[in-house]
């Protein structure tokens, strides 16, 4: 029992670092985001300097190095004796930055009485913030703050005043759980108010995998910047598909069924397609666009991206394309051809369908698997088939797309 609660206790104690790591990455996208509305041309880099570090974008000089400290304790303060705020201070110590460097200690914490002095605003006071800081390591009894405190009355009075000049304390940030208001909020300029969830969930998507390139050029010794024009980019891209006659595509990366797994597949739009003897390699497009659809309009639904019927909506569209196809020309009953004739004309209408020119969901959206494998999502609910006998041989299956819609519903 002892050892279980210790090893509960250590994974409790790493859950809050691991949180601030995650926290650091969103910040830096947050302050990248916010820059973007005064400057033009800047870079970032995240663990190299410092937590993270913006570059002059010509002459990577260090314009701003910043320090962001994550706690969940809400009751936590950046006191005149926090260990947060003065180790901070003696990090700028003792790596000095160029004089004209900005200096921003960002933490989750409210800062107390010589610490909101350094808010960036009216209120700020620097020669108030430094006789604090003075007074607090000149009369502070505390241990852990001792070397820190001696490191910085070591500078002399001009050097102390000229280190705080530069420090920019952000307190009470939001933590790695809240941060998407703020997110939000940065990019509201680019997409209507409804939208801004799915273009964050997007954005982050990117920017975190962009982060994991960045830490292992770094981690590598490789010299790497995110610059701000990669962010503009991909912002831009993201907002332009969130526009009314667009939707984002997300599954371009799944991926596609393995050989087993197409075998053993006993879904109806499958069986639907055996019917007419589909070849194994287009059988297998054909269960990766209807994949990739379901998939993707699953999302649209969940990102509330979609209007209210949009999708009945498209669905008729699209059967009322497969009824040009393959509904009868005559009423001439087809019950003197033989089943293999059947298989071959179903086959042939199907190429012809499938190579033809789909309704698109949205006037922008040109992602051919989105119409293709959206008719095989109507074939797997019976609604529409491709051999002409096709309700006559699943029959049996109906009760199984019944259950289904009661699910769904």
């Amino acid at each position: 029992m002892t050892s279980e609660r210790s090893r509960a206790a250590s994974r409790f104690s790493a859950a809050g670092p691991a949180l601030g790591y995650l926290a650091q990455v969103d910040y830096a996208l947050l302050a990248m985001l916010e820059h973007m509305d005064d400057e033009d041309s800047f870079t970032t880099s995240i663990e190299t300097l410092d937590d993270i570090v913006f570059h002059h974008a010509d002459t990577d000089d260090a314009t701003e190095k910043w320090q962001s400290k994550h706690s969940i304790d809400s009751s936590r303060s950046l006191s005149d004796t926090s260990v947060d705020l003065w180790k901070t201070i003696n990090n700028w110590i003792v790596e000095p930055a160029g004089k004209e460097v900005r200096l921003v200690l960002l933490s989750t914490a409210r800062a107390g009485t010589t610490a909101s002095k350094l808010r960036t605003g009216k209120e700020r006071d620097v020669n108030g913030a430094l006789e604090g800081l003075e007074r607090t390591a000149r009369e502070s009894q505390s241990e852990t703050n001792k070397p820190y405190y001696a490191a910085f009355l070591t500078l002399g009075p001009e050097e102390r005043k000229a280190l705080i000049r530069r420090v920019d304390i952000v307190d009470e940030a939001a933590t790695a759980a809240n941060i998407g208001d703020d997110l939000a909020r940065a990019v509201r300029k680019s997409v209507v108010a409804r939208r801004r969830p799915a273009l964050i969930q997007r954005l982050r998507g990117w920017w975190h995998a962009r982060v994991i390139a960045h830490l292992d050029a770094v981690a590598n010794g490789r010299k790497d910047r995110i610059t701000v024009a990669e962010l503009e980019d991909q912002l831009l891209e993201i907002a332009d598909t969130l526009r009314d006659e667009n939707l984002p595509i997300d599954v371009f990366g799944l991926p596609q069924p393995a050989e087993d797994e197409i075998s053993e597949d006993d879904r109806i739009f499958v069986t639907q397609l055996r019917l007419i003897a589909m070849a194994s390699g287009r059988l297998r497009r054909c269960i990766y666009d209807h994949n990739r659809a379901f998939a993707q309009r699953s999302i649209w639904q969940r990102d509330q991206l979609l209007e209210i019927g949009e999708l009945a909506r498209y669905d008729r569209e699209l059967i009322e394309a497969w009824e040009s196809f393959f509904l009868p020309l005559s009423e001439e009953p087809d019950s003197g051809i033989s089943d293999t004739a059947l298989r071959k004309q179903a086959l042939a209408r199907f190429g012809q369908l499938d190579a033809s020119a789909l309704p698109p969901i949205r006037r922008d959206v040109r992602t051919g698997f989105i119409a293709r494998g959206s008719l095989h999502v109507i074939a797997d609910r019976l609604e529409i088939g491709w051999h002409p006998r096709w309700l006559e041989h699943l029959r049996h299956r109906m009760i199984e797309v019944r259950d289904s819609e009661d699910a769904a519903a």
